[in-house]
C-alpha cells in the first residue's frame, strides 16, 4: 500500500462518525463470558474477583483459534457445564480424565487446556491486576506475559470486556482497550483510520495499533464503551474488498478505494 494516502482528520471523523451511526442503528455486541450475578460478585466479593476474571481469561485464550465464534461458544460451553475451568483454577483437574473423555472434540479447543493451565500456573502475576490495574499501560503486557504468549490481541480483549462490563473504571485503560486482532487491524488501515502497515503483528505492533484505534475513534467521537466494535462489528469486509465492493461500498472516504478504484 502507498503509505504517502493519508486520510485528513476530517476524512477520519467522517468515516467514524458512519461507523458509529451504523453501529449505533445495529449494535452486534460480543457474547458476556461473564454473566451479571458473576459481575455482582466481582464487585461485592474481594475474594471471588480471582476465579471470575480467570474465567474471562481461559475464553479469551480459547477464542484466540481460526474458527467462528458460535463455534468457540459453543465448545466454551460445553467445557463450563464439565466444570474445566473451575476445576483448574481449584487445583482439582483431572487430566486423565480429560484425556479419555473430553467435553469438546475439536482439536483445537482441546489443546487450549494447555493455555488454561498456564494462566492458573501465572495467577500470582495476573491477580496483580485486580481489583484494577495500577497502571493501565502495562496491563496487556502482564497477561500477554502471563499466558506465554497466548493472550496476544486478547490481552487487549480482556482489557475491553473488564471495561465494557463496568468491572475497571479507569478510562486511561481504553488506549488498550481497542482490539487489534487481523481483522480489525486490516479494515482500521484500509478505510484509512490509521498509518500503520496492517500486516504488523507483533505484540507492539498491537499496543501501537489499538492506541491509534483508540485515538482515532475518540476524534470522531465514537459512542462510549464501544471501544473497536464500530469497526469490527461493520458490515464492510475490507479485507477481502474488490471492485464490485468498492463499486457499492458507502464508506465516506476509503484509502483502499483510493488508491485502487482505478487499478
Amino acid at each position: 500500500m502507498n503509505e504517502t494516502t493519508t486520510l485528513t482528520n476530517r476524512e477520519r471523523r467522517e468515516n467514524v462518525a458512519f461507523l458509529s451511526q451504523a453501529f449505533a442503528a445495529d449494535p452486534h455486541l460480543p457474547a458476556e463470558v461473564l454473566d451479571a450475578d458473576e459481575r455482582a460478585r466481582f464487585v461485592a466479593e474481594p475474594e471471588q474477583q480471582g476465579g471470575i476474571f480467570f474465567k474471562l481469561l481461559c475464553y479469551g485464550a480459547l477464542a484466540a483459534q481460526p474458527a467462528p465464534e458460535s463455534v468457540v461458544d459453543a465448545d466454551w460451553h460445553r467445557m463450563e457445564a464439565a466444570g474445566v475451568v473451575e476445576a483448574l483454577f481449584a487445583g482439582e483437574f483431572d487430566l486423565t480424565r480429560y484425556a479419555v473423555d473430553p467435553p469438546v472434540s475439536r482439536s483445537d479447543s482441546k489443546g487450549k487446556i494447555i493455555d488454561f493451565a498456564r494462566l492458573a500456573e501465572a495467577r500470582d502475576t495476573w491477580q496483580g491486576l485486580l481489583p484494577a490495574p495500577a497502571d493501565p499501560d502495562v496491563a496487556v503486557d502482564v497477561l500477554h506475559a502471563a499466558s506465554g504468549g497466548a493472550l496476544k490481541s486478547r490481552a487487549f480483549w480482556s482489557v475491553r470486556e473488564m471495561r465494557r462490563l463496568g468491572l475497571w473504571d479507569d478510562a486511561a485503560l481504553d488506549s488498550y482497550a481497542c482490539v487489534p486482532d487481523g481483522r480489525v487491524r486490516k479494515r482500521a488501515v484500509r478505510m484509512g483510520l490509521i498509518d500503520l502497515p496492517e500486516k504488523a503483528d507483533t505484540f507492539a505492533d498491537m499496543k501501537a495499533v489499538s492506541r491509534a484505534l483508540h485515538a482515532v475513534l475518540r476524534l470522531g467521537e465514537a459512542p462510549d464503551g464501544a471501544f473497536d466494535l464500530p469497526v469490527s462489528s461493520a458490515a464492510q469486509r475490507c479485507e477481502i474488498c474488490d471492485a464490485a465492493r468498492m463499486a457499492a461500498c458507502p464508506m465516506p472516504h476509503c484509502r483502499w478505494r483510493r488508491e485502487h478504484a482505478d487499478a
